[in-house]
């Protein structure tokens, strides 16, 4: 009698992601396409920022707005740091029919690959063309969003949070792998350390999110930020919350040539609880704005009779356009003072709450 002795190896299966994040083309922005954009004060640089315009883009219509930071230069872990290699931000865009951004780190006439650039630079590189996506493409100011993956995971707050003019800007806050403060970083010039230092700085930061919602995410370190969060006492600052994917688990053979290391803002493309939490995440903060108020009201000329058209700032990029009955709504504001402008009239507010009936009379 002969015996055959099988040997079962494992079979490892590698799939494609089921989203696949688009090419970026050069070409004008069209619906469902991601574009490289150069704006013509960097025409003739390296510097550019791609925008992707969802499937169900229409001219007129209104879209949320995700705004992402790459990676840092890391070959072991895919990440290129490069704009046109970013990926966490699509998955989103797609299920929430959002308008997707990947920006600069701006320093001179070059895109930096590693760390921040010149941090003014780059922040102005950021609001300027926040406003114009939101003024051409139908970007809802009161929707915008800011994203990143490592260096830009520790970017939602350091650059994000840099200022109160930036810290205006958004609605949620989304990270996935690292956050500002939670520990030291070496060679950086400074900002990233001594521990206790940076930390203060990174407070003073996150003190500016003024209670508007954060997502956390982190590839299986979840308690290490919980513990830097909690220990600071960092919560009271925003509405905080979790989530830990395993990239182990959730992208089939891993590791494969998509996806060779665990540090990757390409999760997002495969199918998880993890990514619905996400999703629902941005839906629930879509719906419910917390942390921040509107302001509303009309405007209309001496004799009474409504503007239409007139565009009414309450920031940056904060604005809104009247309707056909002169009446203009500002939603997306945290509390604060902060002036209300149309056309050169101004009015001084103190936010506290939703406001209302706040008009102006233009001459013209």
């Amino acid at each position: 009698m002969r015996i055959l002795y099988l040997c079962l190896l494992p079979l490892v299966i590698w799939a494609e992601p089921l989203i696949t994040v688009p090419q970026m083309l050069d070409q004008a922005p069209a619906a469902g396409a991601r574009v490289k954009v150069t704006p013509p004060e960097y025409t003739g640089t390296e510097i550019y920022h791609s925008l992707y315009l969802p499937e169900c883009y229409e001219p007129g219509g209104r879209y949320p707005v995700l705004v992402e930071y790459t990676g840092n230069l890391h070959l072991g872990s895919g990440s290129t740091g490069e704009v046109k290699d970013a990926n966490l931000g699509y998955a989103v865009a797609e299920r929430l029919g959002a308008i997707w951004l990947v920006m600069p780190y701006v320093q001179g006439e070059e895109s930096i690959l590693n760390w921040w650039g010149s941090e003014g630079e780059t922040l102005e590189y950021a609001l300027m063309n926040i406003r114009r996506v939101c003024e051409n493409y139908g970007g809802n100011p009161a929707e915008v969003f800011i994203c990143g993956f490592s260096r830009g995971a520790i970017g939602v707050n350091y650059l994000g949070l840099h200022n109160e003019e930036i810290a205006d800007t958004w609605l949620g806050f989304f990270s996935h792998d690292h956050y500002d403060g939670q520990k030291s970083w070496t060679k950086t010039g400074g900002w990233g350390g001594p521990l206790e230092k940076y930390r203060a700085e990174a407070r003073t930061r996150m003190e500016r999110m003024a209670d508007r919602a954060a997502l956390i995410s982190s590839g299986g370190k979840e308690a290490r930020y919980r513990s830097y969060i909690g220990e600071g006492g960092l919560d009271s600052l925003g509405v905080i919350s979790y989530v830990s994917p395993n990239v182990r688990e959730i992208i089939p053979g891993f590791p494969n040539k998509d996806v060779p290391h665990p540090h990757t803002d390409k999760w997002m493309l495969y199918p998880s609880d993890e990514a619905e939490v996400v999703f629902q995440w941005f839906a629930d903060t879509i719906e419910n704005k917390p942390g921040t108020y509107s302001i509303s009201g009309a405007v209309h000329d001496a004799d009474g009779k409504p503007l239409a058209g007139v565009v009414v700032n309450a920031g940056r990029t904060h604005f809104a356009v009247t309707d056909p009955a002169g009446h203009y709504r500002i939603e997306g504001l945290v509390a604060g003072a902060r002036q209300v402008e149309a056309q050169g009239k101004v009015h001084e507010v103190s936010l506290k709450s939703d406001l209302e009936a706040l008009d102006f009379v233009l001459e013209l």
